[in-house]
């Protein structure tokens, strides 16, 4: 007789796994917004505030910052608490973060509430990611997560979309930007509220009952008579004592925890300092005025779609590290284009869009998704949101290193060499991978973890 978790493995997919896929999808959509609105708003906030390049960087920085700090105690008290709860909380930090900051009076207010936005943005990686993946089977488990990760770039994409219609209302369009978050957190948070708890987390603490009785709404053909046999084959199994925070740094953990950190953290280098500050970037690559480099970092994200529709289409046949370091290196050839013709001065329009979309293609293809993955896939159940939750804190690291220095290192370096950089860390990713990696499709979660 199959275990409650194999049944989990080998499930069809039906309304209780797309309820949990869109929960998870639209608080990544949301993320993706609320991180990135906030380029579109620094076009509006630089001359207004007269923000000189650290005051740039601290705007930039404030949710990466929080969202170091949330995805820290939002993993481990996911692994701790249930995911269900610490799910609501996450959102609900969303919604009145947002909201607030419409109403921000200087920046010491903004930076402070972005922050506060940022620990909700933090937390919900590990628990989106977490949550998903315990409910997917096996078989569609890569695809339905590259797709629901995608909704990032989505969520990218609309606060390009939505700064660049709020832009005619003057001056002050950056409080309607900030505080528009709000709204999709709002039903959000109510399709979450009607959501189970995960049945693996339930099972790790040896709720059985429950987990059986999640088990059931995932698997509608299971009889009452099945689902007894299943409650007492658990109830006899034996299981190992939980393992603690700490297992991540284990001689058996640590090959696999330096393989989700070092990869992210440099890929958020390069990815976040695009995210943040793609309009700021294009304007000094030759692009001229708000709304042309507003419409080139617009086309940039709805680009990475075509990354991810391959990533999706192919993730089970090429595998996650494969993809991930075939992303990384076309992200470089793409960067090192740019660099070669931006050395004396603003490259040609098309060598720009080739090499610009080329790099966003390939990084949507390989470690924009697949390092998102890996933390879920690679550690047992009461490990899973914390391993995860590490991952997103050394991640938001790299971030915060490019959000901070990037002004500093474009008034003073220029772009050309911008690009450079940015090459030799996905080369660096790419030779991290290699090393590290270990590839984790088709294979079935551990529910316990494998050393005491």
């Amino acid at each position: 007789m199959h275990s409650v978790a194999q049944h989990l493995d080998e499930a069809s997919i039906g309304r209780v796994h797309r309820r949990s896929a869109w929960a998870a999808g639209l608080g990544i959509f949301l993320d993706g917004y609320d991180i990135s609105i906030i380029a579109i708003a620094l076009i509006l906030l630089k001359p207004q505030w007269h923000l000189g390049p650290l005051q740039t960087g601290l705007l930039g920085g404030a949710a990466l910052a929080g969202a170091f700090a949330g995805s820290l105690m939002g993993g481990p008290l996911a692994d701790r608490f249930g995911r269900k709860a610490i799910y609501l909380l996450d959102m609900a930090t969303f919604l009145l973060a947002a909201l607030a900051s419409g109403f921000a009076w200087d920046i010491t207010s903004l930076v402070a509430l972005r922050f506060v936005l940022g620990v909700g943005v933090g937390a919900d990686y590990p628990l989106s990611a977490t949550y998903l993946i315990e409910f997917l089977p096996r078989a569609r488990r890569g695809r339905i997560t590259v797709w629901v990760f995608a909704l990032w770039m989505g969520g990218a994409a609309v606060s390009s979309a939505v700064g660049l219609a709020l832009l005619p209302l003057g001056e002050h369009a950056w409080r309607f930007m900030l505080a528009s978050g709000a709204i999709p957190a709002l039903g959000i948070l109510w399709l979450r509220k009607k959501l189970p708890e995960s049945p693996r987390w339930y099972l790790r603490r040896g709720r059985i009952k429950e987990a059986v009785a999640v088990l059931a709404q995932l698997v509608p053909s299971l009889g009452d008579k099945e689902r007894h046999a299943l409650i007492n084959a658990e109830q006899q199994h034996q299981q190992t004592p939980l393992a603690g925070w700490l297992e991540l740094f284990s001689r058996f953990y640590i090959r696999r925890t330096l393989f989700i950190t070092l990869p992210w953290f440099l890929f958020d280098i390069m990815g976040y300092s695009f995210g943040i500050y793609a309009p700021l970037l294009l304007l000094g690559l030759g692009l001229h005025g708000n709304v042309q480099s507003v419409i080139g970092n617009t086309l940039l994200d709805v680009v990475a779609i075509i990354g991810t529709a391959l990533l999706a289409v192919s993730i089970e046949r090429v595998g996650r590290l494969r993809a991930q370091i075939w992303g990384f290196v076309g992200s470089v050839i793409g960067l090192l284009l740019v660099w070669v013709f931006a050395l004396h001065g603003p490259p040609p329009l098309v060598v720009l869009v080739i090499g610009l979309l080329l790099w966003q293609v390939a990084i949507s293809y390989g470690p924009a998704n697949t390092c998102w993955i890996f933390p879920v896939e690679l550690y047992p159940t009461e490990l899973r949101a914390s391993a995860h939750g590490l991952a997103t804190a050394v991640s938001r690291v790299g971030a915060l290193v490019a959000v901070f220095l990037l002004p500093l290192a474009q008034e003073r370096l220029g772009e050309a060499w911008l690009m450079l950089a940015f090459a030799a860390t996905g080369i660096a990713g790419a030779l991290l991978s290699i090393w590290l990696g270990e590839e984790t499709a088709q294979k079935p979660l551990l529910q316990e973890h494998l050393i005491s």
